[in-house]
């Protein structure tokens, strides 16, 4: 999407954002295009907040409304311009150009959800988020993270991170905060608009964590098991994240798009 059509885009923005407000005879459990994204997914306006990019282009964290749509976060072939191929009409898009201002304790631009609930190791929790996902476009780097288990500790603090990395699709562990990111390939070659699906079940054991991770693309599935003990994390409070974290920091380095036509959490 060229920098130089945003004038254009923000008007339709607002067009369709009018026009979604109208009331409609789409059935409510088909993804509808001309809808918002917390339209055609209630369950990611009760359960995360989104973190974008102000009117600055500066990072913002925002509630998810009904009709909160704009050039980052937005419903596929919601208008011409904001239509890609490979995903189905009405998936959620995430778009995230290179070179933005990042996050504290970072150097990429995202554009994610974040869940409102954190946990702890240590406590008695059972947690899965699931998707169906699209990485449409790649930056130069070839390599965006579509979903995570993040800790509220200032740097370090990725417990997890699920990365499309040129046709591979890897999990990044860390066995305690702050140490260095352990990759473990789950599967490879798979192509841009390939229907990626993930499960992953985070669930209390003992004094740690059971990590279970599932993902499937083109007719092949894997799945692998992690473990984590509760020292490692102590007083670190986690939560998951879904959506596109472009691992390109050159302002040159072109944008990532990301889609997602499924997404749920379920705390037990």
């Amino acid at each position: 999407m060229p920098r130089l059509d945003q004038f254009h885009f923000w008007q339709v923005v607002k067009l369709l954002t009018v026009m979604a407000s109208l009331p409609s005879c789409a059935a409510a459990a088909s993804l509808d295009s001309a809808q918002a994204p917390g339209s055609n997914f209630p369950q990611i306006a009760e359960n995360y907040l989104l973190q974008d990019f102000d009117a600055r282009d500066r990072p913002e964290e925002v509630p998810i409304t009904s009709d909160l749509q704009n050039r980052f976060f937005y419903s596929n072939c919601f208008a011409p311009i904001g239509c890609h191929r490979g995903a189905p009409k009405g998936s959620v898009v995430f778009w995230v150009p290179s070179g933005f201002a990042s996050t504290p304790n970072s150097h990429y631009p995202r554009v994610e959800l974040r869940a409102k609930r954190d946990f702890t190791l240590g406590g008695n929790f059972d947690i899965t988020q699931s998707g169906d996902v699209y990485i449409l476009q790649n930056p130069q780097t070839r390599s965006i993270i579509f979903a995570q288990i993040h800790g509220d500790k200032a740097g370090g603090s990725e417990l997890l991170k699920l990365r499309w990395d040129n046709g591979s699709l890897e999990a990044g562990t860390k066995e305690h905060y702050g140490a260095s990111e352990r990759r473990t390939t789950l599967l490879t070659g798979v192509e841009l608009g390939q229907k990626i699906s993930y499960t992953i079940n985070a669930q209390s054991m003992g004094a740690g964590m059971n990590l279970q991770i599932e993902v499937s693309a083109g007719g092949r599935e894997s799945k692998q098991t992690f473990e984590f003990p509760a020292s490692g994390w102590s007083g670190v409070g986690l939560y998951f994240k879904a959506g596109n974290y472009n691992q390109s920091s050159s302002p040159d380095g072109g944008t990532a798009i990301v889609a997602y036509s499924a997404l749920k959490i379920r705390y037990k």
